[in-house]
């Protein structure tokens, strides 16, 4: 077929256009001037032989038809990012850059020990680190933001969309907080007794909240307290302070973030547990390489 292939740095000022809203924005994040990239906007639109954009004088929209462009441009870019990974690492799977996501629940307690793995066993494979909540995450993926996100599950899976899922293991959660009252619940076996607002727990941006309540079956909410903190750091001193309780992972544990004297902490019976897992985008063309990380997670598991 002779069909005339658009220029994909036009794709992308197409695309920067789109995120930025703004012509002279776009340039800038183009590192291009404003009449360069007004001008590939109209060749694209003479090869596509359509109109994307609607103007006037001081503003612009997108058609119905470019943001249907726009979609399609976003996986042609994300497929050709990949394409030229692959081809950098000439094939090889220990070599090249992998983006990584994490969640901040899980980030400063297993990356610094991966990273470091990683470094001996896979010299030329260099990961570049992005933290953020699942959802943000979920969408970085889907955006080809990043190569692979590591999360715990489960997740919405319409957020998700069509990924790959590896499973790493699974992470105990531990009851941790005001000595009586830990004592209280683990011989009670039951949080119905604790005084209200007694329990804390993180905002819900943080899935750690939802996986810890439905693990660990409390389900009457005026046992929790209306604050909700935004780090884990941030919990511990509010359940401290307020001589409470609250749900701490096995893995923050065991780097000592909860070595404190005002501090009891107690594996809740029947261990109950969030599950780890390594999310890639389906059919991606380097899932060998994201294998060898998966790899690499597993064993840190399997260690504890």
């Amino acid at each position: 077929m002779n069909i005339h292939l658009p220029n994909l740095k036009h794709i992308q000022y197409l695309l920067a256009l789109n995120e930025h809203q703004h012509f002279h924005k776009a340039a800038d994040a183009c590192f291009v001037s404003q009449s360069t990239l007004s001008s590939a906007i109209i060749k694209l639109e003479q090869l596509l032989d359509c109109q994307l954009i609607e103007r006037d004088h001081k503003s612009f929209v997108f058609t119905a038809h470019g943001k249907a462009v726009v979609a399609m441009a976003e996986q042609l870019i994300k497929q050709a990012s990949e394409f030229v990974e692959f081809s950098q690492s000439q094939g090889k799977l220990d070599k090249g850059h992998v983006y990584l996501g994490c969640i901040p629940t899980i980030a400063p307690f297993l990356l610094t020990d991966v990273i470091t793995e990683v470094k001996q066993r896979f010299p030329d494979l260099e990961l570049f680190i992005t933290e953020a909540p699942t959802d943000s995450l979920l969408a970085q993926l889907a955006n080809g933001d990043i190569d692979i996100a590591i999360l715990a599950t489960p997740v919405d899976p319409k957020a998700a969309g069509p990924v790959k899922v590896t499973e790493l293991g699974h992470d105990a959660f531990y009851l941790a907080g005001d000595k009586s009252l830990v004592e209280q619940v683990i011989e009670e076996k039951t949080f119905q007794q604790i005084p209200d607002h007694s329990v804390f727990l993180l905002s819900e941006e943080h899935c750690l909240t939802d996986h810890a309540l439905s693990a660990c079956k409390l389900v009457d909410k005026t046992k929790v307290n209306p604050f909700a903190a935004t780090s884990l750091a941030t919990l511990l001193q509010m359940t401290i302070h307020h001589k409470g309780i609250t749900f701490l992972p096995e893995m923050a544990i065991q780097k000592g973030l909860a070595d404190n004297p005002n501090l009891t902490v107690s594996l809740l019976q029947g261990q109950p547990a969030r599950q780890i897992a390594m999310f890639e985008r389906e059919h991606s063309p380097r899932t060998e390489s994201f294998a060898l990380l998966a790899d690499v997670v597993q064993q840190f598991f399997q260690k504890n």
